[in-house]
């Protein structure tokens, strides 16, 4: 009988051991993440983007072009019923032209909109987050829309926190939760969907965007085609001066 105990015990040690072993980790994950979308060089080498597709809120369509650029830069244009809304950030101002204001001149953007694309940086916040003074911890699995999933729980140096929902079988987000800081909505969290990666000269890329609030659907963007280190100048994101 003791002989027996003996083998139980060193059988449930050893299977003990072993789940520690392979119980993953959160830099172990991003390496993954990193190896199976093009390699950390590249996407260190990556300076700018050029996206062109369709966005859509419930029923309705319209063309759109984003382009984003090192270190925080973003223009979004988007053709709606044959007017112009853009919305853009040079780095320091947020500001858009929004003719459904009753204006065709450009403005600052109002605070609130504005957070979210100020907070928005180029490089992913995973890519050295503990130079950038972030913290970064896995959470545990869950899944989402049928797939198991690694969650990642992403701490940022002012405080805003996300967390990363990866793919157990390919490593790469199929969702992202961020929480809303400001505003009656505070506490509360968007969740972005990305599905369809395509290779894009050696870089895997989404090319479909859902974002959700409170499980209903706000907006989907689909990515019909992408253009990496294109050269922008910098006066595309710039504050509109003069006429």
């Amino acid at each position: 009988m003791l002989k027996k105990l003996s083998f139980l015990l060193i059988a449930l040690v050893g299977f003990t051991a072993l789940q520690a072993q392979q119980a993953p980790t959160v830099d172990g994950i991003l390496a993954k993440y990193f190896e199976n979308t093009g390699g950390v060089a590249k996407w260190k080498a990556l300076t700018s983007l050029k996206m062109e597709g369709i966005m859509s809120m419930g029923p309705m369509e319209f063309p759109g072009t984003i382009i984003q650029k090192a270190p925080n830069k973003q223009r979004i244009v988007v053709d709606i019923q044959g007017q112009t809304l853009i919305q853009a950030y040079d780095g320091v101002t947020a500001w858009w032209i929004n003719p459904f204001m009753g204006s065709t001149d450009a403005q600052p953007m109002p605070d609130e909109m504005a957070e979210d694309m100020t907070k928005q940086t180029f490089e992913s916040e995973l890519m050295d987050y503990a130079a950038k003074g972030h913290q970064v911890e896995y959470t545990g699995n869950e899944e989402v829309e049928g797939a198991q999933c690694y969650v990642l729980k992403l701490t940022k140096k002012n405080g805003d926190v996300e967390f990363h929902y990866f793919d157990q079988e390919f490593y790469v987000p199929i969702m992202v939760k961020t929480a809303i800081s400001a505003g009656d909505a505070k506490g509360q969290f968007i969740e972005t969907f990305v599905s369809d990666y395509q290779d894009v000269e050696g870089l895997m890329l989404p090319h479909f965007i859902e974002t959700k609030f409170n499980g209903q659907s706000q907006q989907k963007i689909t990515i019909k085609s992408i253009v990496l280190n294109a050269e922008v100048a910098d006066d595309q994101f710039s504050f509109p001066t003069g006429k």
